[in-house]
């Protein structure tokens, strides 16, 4: 089933699984100080069939006008935080390629389906793995809602890369109802912020030096 989902949505435009989304934030990619993309995201309660949990759901281009990079992003959460469905379409110049993930247990399920070509991989999982990418920022919000004061030794997982990094998210203040401040140390340096909404605010990664900011309402 999860192959034939994503053979299907191969021959659909990227994005327009969330037509119908009213996507409400949004959000300026800066690197080096210099606008390079555009994300908006809605992140919502509830999941597919009334399942308890999260579902964020997200729209990437580079550059924002005329865009060479799409990218549209589902991930839905359980409510205990873990893994309940991953999908990432990406539209390039090559074409256009779908990657879904799933967690079972101690272990993480990958999917890449692209034109003519289809490649699954198993990796290391668990509760205190996040699934990231380099393009969809949004996805963030789950490492906020991990955090601990004490600091939370996570992995992140990169599916589109095949990247994985170790590293440690804090939380340094809880903020006005329910608001958010945490820091990145290791394998992923930084620092990020979230609303009350568990929507992300900023995120400011130190390599390669890039910045994401909301735009306001």
């Amino acid at each position: 089933m999860l192959c034939n989902a994503a053979v299907v949505l191969l021959l659909l435009p990227v994005g327009q699984a969330m037509a119908q989304e009213s996507l409400e934030t949004k959000l300026v990619i800066q690197q080096g100080g210099r606008e390079t993309g555009r994300e908006k995201f809605t992140l919502r309660q509830g999941r597919g069939r009334g399942a308890p949990g999260t579902t964020l759901i997200a729209l990437a281009r580079y550059p924002a006008t005329n865009p060479q990079l799409k990218l549209a992003a589902t991930l839905e959460r359980t409510s205990e935080s873990a893994l309940a469905k991953f999908q990432l379409d990406v539209e390039g110049p090559e074409g256009t390629t779908v990657i879904l993930a799933a967690g079972s247990g101690a272990r993480l399920i990958v999917r890449t389906v692209a034109k003519g070509s289809e490649a699954g991989r198993e990796l290391p999982g668990g509760p205190d793995v996040v699934l990231l990418d380099d393009a969809v920022f949004s996805l963030y919000t789950a490492v906020a809602d991990l955090a601990t004061s004490g600091g939370k030794a996570l992995t992140a997982v990169f599916p589109r890369t095949s990247r994985r990094a170790s590293f440690v998210a804090r939380l340094e203040s809880g903020g006005e109802a329910g608001a958010k401040r945490v820091t990145l140390s290791g394998g992923i340096d930084g620092s990020l912020a979230t609303d009350a909404k568990g929507r992300l605010q900023r995120l400011e990664l130190a390599d390669p030096g890039l910045v994401v900011t909301r735009v306001p309402d």
